[in-house]
């Protein structure tokens, strides 16, 4: 129950927020998602997506919690500790 409280507060923030900020929330996932499929492996960032980013930033300083560049095994790791403090 209370995750879904949590969730329909979380779209109600989402329908407030600035209509500048969801567009750099869009370009960033976009521009991570083009990221992932020219390069499956570790991502190298050229110059032009450093340029990218730092430019989003400058314009919205708020956007890096929507961005988290993390491995896959410490999503794995995160899960893992996350089940065993659960059956704690």
């Amino acid at each position: 129950m209370i995750a879904i409280g949590l969730l329909f507060v979380r779209m109600l923030r989402d329908c407030f927020k600035s209509r500048q900020r969801l567009e750099a929330e869009i370009l960033v996932l976009r521009h991570q998602n083009v990221l992932q499929q020219r390069v499956p492996r570790r991502v190298h960032l050229r110059w032009a997506d450093r340029v990218l980013f730092i430019w989003l930033y400058r314009r919205c300083p708020r956007i890096l919690g929507a961005i988290t560049v993390v491995r896959p095994e410490t999503v794995v790791r995160w899960h893992r500790m996350g089940f065993a403090a659960y059956w704690r």
